[in-house]
């Protein structure tokens, strides 16, 4: 504390000199108040620049805030905390190359009631709820949380792992893919998965009266599979939704000679289907006798190209 009152009285010398060019005292704690209905005030820290927030690994990470925007550069966590942000949108953005931590924001045990607009990753855990819209979305990962409202697009992919899990609103679009492990999706209005499948456990998809979306339904809303598109799929028990289109898929395995095991369990343990004039059919995977791939791996993973054929 007495470190930022140090840094304001700095500050208001300096605006005593002709000449100095920068945040005024009075944008400053303006600032500092704004950030302060997010963040606890240790993690708020006062420079000459301006307003900075700490993040929980200590690195100081640059802010802008004006009267309907808040831009954080770095990655966030809120724990144990009700914000209400509903006149102010926050937005997170990339400062790197990181893939998971840059960008991202987590719900711990936190009731978020606000819109936001930009972020890379959107981690709801322990208890988390968010309740408002979102622009635009890397990455969404839901476990035992909840998400109300309306989501303009997901870039990449959603990922719903956990039993207590729920999301209810719209997502106008899914780019890559769906996950859904478990919990519920509960929408009037089926998102549209550019990536071209889904892959469903034990999680429902329902309408808003709480009966579920038929199968026909959802790869109908499922876009066209591109030729040797590359498909992640963890575990057993699935239920994959592929979209018309390639008669071929990738699969990312390890070099070592148990990954080609993993590789068949994963074929055998999985199942496949495929909406087809509309009707669906279940197709299996096989390996495809033309092995040749162009985008070839490094040492440590390789591709085996599979064969999406109708099972009889």
């Amino acid at each position: 504390m007495y470190g930022n009152l140090w840094a304001l009285f700095i500050i208001w010398l300096k605006t005593l000199v002709s000449g100095w060019i920068g945040p005024g005292v009075k944008a400053i704690v303006a600032g500092v108040n704004t950030l302060r209905r997010i963040f606890p005030a240790k993690s708020i820290k006062i420079t000459t620049s301006g307003a900075i927030v700490i993040s929980e690994a200590g690195s100081e990470m640059a802010v802008e805030i004006n009267a309907s925007d808040i831009v954080i550069y770095g990655s966030i966590t809120l724990k144990n905390c009700v914000i209400l942000m509903r006149e102010m949108t926050l937005n997170v953005e990339k400062i790197g190359k990181k893939i998971l931590s840059d960008g991202s924001v987590w719900v711990e045990n936190t009731l978020f009631i606000g819109n936001m607009g930009k972020l890379s990753n959107l981690n709801i855990v322990s208890g988390g709820i968010v309740q408002g819209n979102i622009s635009s979305v890397s990455m969404v990962f839901l476990r035992d949380g909840r998400y109300n409202g309306q989501i303009g697009q997901i870039t990449k992919w959603l990922h719903m792992s956990n039993a207590r899990g729920i999301i209810k609103g719209r997502i106008g679009s899914i780019g890559e893919a769906l996950y859904l492990d478990a919990g519920e999706l509960i929408t009037d209005t089926l998102p549209f998965i550019e990536g071209g499948y889904a892959v469903l456990k034990e999680g429902r998809m329902l309408k808003t009266d709480e009966t579920l979306w038929p199968w026909e339904s959802i790869m109908e809303k499922i876009g066209v599979l591109s030729e040797d598109h590359e498909l992640f799929i963890i575990g057993s028990g699935g239920n994959v939704l592929l979209g018309a289109g390639a008669k071929h898929v990738l699969c990312k395995e390890g070099t070592d000679p148990y990954s080609r095991y993993k590789t068949e369990h994963i074929i055998s343990s999985n199942r496949f289907y495929r909406l087809t004039e509309g009707k669906i059919h279940e197709v299996t995977l096989r390996s495809a006798a033309n092995q040749h791939i162009t985008s070839q791996s490094n040492k440590f993973y390789t591709y085996v190209r599979l064969e999406i054929v109708t099972k009889e």
